[in-house]
This record gives structure tokens, sequence and C-alpha cells, in this order.
């Protein structure tokens, strides 16, 4: 069984060697914009090192990602999440369903599927200050009510509006209908 640290130094040797060729730097160039050798860079690629904290901290700046992107386990280029595996949250029992659209986190970004039975109507909780929503039909009609207005959508409809404020999604029709809502926690602290 792998233990702990060699997980960590092979996450540390996969991520560098990974991010160093994306970025089509050679060891001696990420050695350069870290402050380091190539000797410490070449030994962190082998799996073999123990960096210290500092060390770290200036290849991630060097490379110009979080500390936790440069340990956490590589991400494959391409993910696919059978329908089956994604989480499902039933918000209410009169026929309110979401999925959750992003398995990975990303920062102040959400992105759920609604689905709504026939007539039936949820309501959103209203983000932290400075949130945008958008919020497309994909099938059927879907009333969105923000602001004091109601918004009727139909299939291949976008609404963006205000997620920091109350707002509500409802089904008009007799048959199920969907969409899919973005949410950008304050935008612009991210821009």
């Amino acid at each position: 069984m792998v233990n702990f640290l060699d997980k960590a130094s092979s996450n540390l040797a996969q991520n560098i060697i990974n991010l160093r060729a994306k970025r089509r730097l050679t060891q001696e160039s990420l050695a350069k914009l870290a402050g380091a050798t190539r000797a410490a860079v070449a030994l962190i690629e082998s799996g073999e090192a123990n960096p210290t904290l500092e060390t770290l901290l200036k290849l991630s700046s060097a490379l110009q990602v979080s500390l936790d992107e440069l340990t956490s386990s590589p991400q494959a280029e391409c993910k696919h999440i059978k329908a089956k595996d994604i989480p499902l949250d039933r918000r209410s029992k009169n026929g309110v369903l979401l999925r959750k659209l992003l398995p990975d986190k990303i920062r102040a970004t959400e992105m759920d599927e609604i689905s709504l039975d026939a007539d039936a109507t949820m309501t959103g909780s209203p983000h932290v200050e400075g949130t945008r929503e958008y919020f497309t039909c994909t099938e059927g009609q879907i009333l969105v009510g923000v602001l004091g207005q109601t918004y009727l959508l139909h299939k291949g409809d976008l609404l963006a509006f205000p997620g920091d404020k109350p707002h509500s999604y409802k089904n008009p029709g007799k048959r199920t209908a969907k969409g899919v809502s973005v949410v950008f926690s304050n935008p612009e602290t991210y821009s």
C-alpha cells in the first residue's frame, strides 16, 4: 500500500511535469522563475524529493497555480461521468430535482440542471452580494420571477439576472420542464 507521503510526492512530481510541459518550460527555466536550482526541480519531478514549504510556494507562484493544485491528485484531461453518477438533490416534495453539473470545484461557480414537474415551483436562495445568475430553458417553458418581474422562458431562451436577489422558477406547463442555471458569485472580484 502506498503511504501518504509517497502519494503526495508522486502527485507533486506529476503535476509539475504536466504544468511545466503546458507552459513549455524547461527544468532550467522553471528553476529560474522559482529561484531554485535545476537539480532541485529534477529531484522533485523524480518523486524522490521532500521539498520545503518555501520551495513549494515558489514553484506554485512560478507556475501560476495554487499550492493545492500543485499537490492534489492530477486531473485527467477529460472526465466522462455517467448520468447515474451525477449527484441529484430533490429540493421539495412538489416535483423539483437538481443535478449538479460541475463535478470539479470551480471557485465561485455553480452549474445545475433544474427539472420541474408540471406546475412545480422552486424558490431560489439569494446568493452572495454581486452574484450573477444565467438561466436557460432547455425543455418546455419556465417562469422565472426576480425583482418583481416574471419572465416566461421558452426552450433556448436565456435570462441573466442578479442572483443575490430573491428569485423563483415555475413550470406553468403540463409536462416536465428543464433548465440550466449557471451562477457566478461576485464576478467582479475575480475578473
